[in-house]
């Protein structure tokens, strides 16, 4: 677990290691925003929602976002937003298949896109590590995934992210 003092020192200096990622990606939010319908575009139905690590040092955002003719192509992703700094970087998406596109080759099954601090402190596309063997095959079971492996503290869940037969609809 990294201290307050090289948590501060990386902030400053915006320098990410693996362990800060995983610590971001690990740590328990909550949502403070809840999930809305930001409308469609780009042919996707996307829902937005705000989140912050319980004890207040971070902030992040969410995304889901569903292909509207292409049911199983679809991506949720937590994004961080550093307090002091302008950017946002994405740490995490889970995503369905998809075909290829200019930052990734065509994926037949799911998948999940994972940062690096590697990347990140290069100025690279931050989720470039792509995970095949995922525990999940459709939206509902996705976004529950997603939940977890970004903890999402339990109320939260069960308030914004019902289970399968009240799923939220996108």
């Amino acid at each position: 677990m990294l201290s307050i003092v090289e948590i501060l020192f990386i902030l400053l200096f915006m320098t990410f290691t693996d362990e800060l990622i995983e610590e971001l990606v690990n740590c328990p939010k909550k949502v403070v925003d809840a999930p809305k319908d930001s409308g469609v575009g780009r042919g996707s139905r996307k829902i937005k929602f705000l989140l912050e690590s319980v004890d207040g040092q971070h902030s992040f955002s969410g995304f889901i976002s569903k292909n509207l003719t292409f049911q199983e192509n679809y991506s949720i992703g937590l994004v961080y937003n550093p307090k002091e700094e302008k950017g946002k970087i994405v740490l995490v998406r889970v995503n369905g298949p998809h075909g290829q596109n200019e930052y990734a080759p065509h994926h037949d099954g799911p998948h999940v896109h994972l940062s690096t601090a590697e990347r990140i402190n290069a100025g690279l596309k931050p989720e470039g590590v792509i995970v095949t063997d995922v525990p999940y095959s459709t939206i509902e079971d996705a976004i529950q995934h997603y939940l977890k492996r970004i903890n999402i503290i339990p109320a939260d869940r069960q308030k914004h992210f019902p289970m399968q037969n009240n799923q939220i609809d996108i």
